[in-house]
């Protein structure tokens, strides 16, 4: 009887020792969305975009290539970058400018909104070094700008508003009713603000997917802030009028507890017009 209990000791211990290791991965995920809607028009049929959230300089191989390879492999038609690409813990943005010059070498057109991070006092100095960069590299900065995105004889509409906290509903009326909306903006956790707003598709970040996640179930424990059961972590939700659907990433960077079942995740989205 004392030999079998041994025995499952040891099995329970590498159990917990598996289940840990397991939860403590730290490998870059490749998360793929297929958004269909009837405000899509043909010529977008199939248009992919490449979210980028909550990067906070960390990198992913030498020279981010892991990263890089994973986008290139993704080969989409825009990347977004959806905030907190930077923020006031770390001063080397070596990894980030490695990030801005391989997607320019790709030659793949690159949006930015601004995150919390990057609008912390102490964040100055790399946040200024980040808006450097990205007039380098040829990055779209959106605070609170709109584009018309063209492709063949169609168009839709890009609008990325910057962090600004609860006064984010003073920037979010789009500026052409019609049409097919997205909007960037950095914080999850702002839906219920953004929802009403006629915007089609939302992509935000900010909440790391809740920091650290239950196995087999799709839940975050905690916000960015450390608070508790944060309603709007990863994945898609929408509005009760299904007119509205934000998805949200579980970003890239780290927080302030190690990400537990909680990998690293990239984001792609399909767009899918309606068919004839």
């Amino acid at each position: 009887m004392k030999k079998y209990k041994k025995i499952l000791k040891y099995i329970c211990i590498l159990g917990l020792i598996l289940f840990v290791a397991l939860g403590l991965n730290p490998a870059l995920q490749t998360t793929e969305y297929i958004y269909e809607s009837a405000e899509i028009p043909a010529s977008f049929d199939g248009y992919t975009i490449c979210q980028i959230s909550d990067l906070h300089c960390k990198s992913f191989g030498k020279d981010n290539q892991k990263l890089l390879s994973e986008i290139n492999e993704m080969n989409p038609d825009i990347v977004v970058l959806t905030g907190d690409i930077v923020d006031e813990d770390h001063e080397d943005l070596s990894a980030v400018e490695a990030l801005f010059q391989g997607i320019q070498q790709a030659n793949i057109p690159c949006y930015y909104v601004t995150g919390n991070h990057e609008l912390e006092d102490d964040a100055e100095v790399q946040y200024a070094e980040l808006l450097s960069m990205i007039e380098k590299y040829n990055i779209i900065n959106m605070d609170d700008k709109t584009q018309t995105i063209r492709k063949g004889t169609d168009s839709i509409y890009l609008t990325g508003s910057k962090w600004y906290s609860r006064y984010v509903v003073n920037f979010l009326v789009p500026t052409k009713p019609d049409g097919f909306h997205i909007l960037l903006y950095h914080g999850t956790d702002f839906f219920d603000l953004i929802k009403d707003y006629n915007y089609d598709l939302v992509l935000s970040g900010h909440i790391h997917g809740g920091i650290i996640r239950l196995p087999f179930i799709n839940k975050g424990l905690f916000g960015n802030s450390g608070e508790l059961n944060p309603q709007y972590v990863s994945g898609i939700y929408q509005n009760k009028q299904g007119t509205c659907t934000m998805i949200a990433s579980r970003g890239l960077g780290d927080a302030f507890l190690p990400r537990f079942y909680n990998r690293p995740e990239l984001v792609r989205i399909t767009l899918k017009a309606p068919q004839p």
